[in-house]
């Protein structure tokens, strides 16, 4: 996926706000996280680069309202 970079920029970003204190911070960077992921994995299923066996086993691993609702943010 030529998204990838973005996650480690936001795992950069993360650290560092754990480094600085800045909980609320790195709490809305590992939901930012969890997005880019969400539409990582849309984006390769629209174009056919991931198939049905690359699901999570609940069916919804591409859904960011899914996600963050698990998190309590939804």
């Amino acid at each position: 996926m030529q998204h990838e970079w973005l996650i480690d920029v936001l795992a950069d970003l993360k650290a560092f706000a754990d480094a600085s204190g800045m909980g609320a911070s790195a709490a809305a960077l590992d939901d930012a996280s969890l997005v880019v992921l969400a539409e990582m994995t849309s984006l390769a299923r629209a174009s056919g680069q991931v198939g049905p066996t690359a699901r999570d086993h609940d069916n919804q691993s591409g859904s960011v309202t899914y996600l963050l609702a698990r998190r309590g943010h939804a």
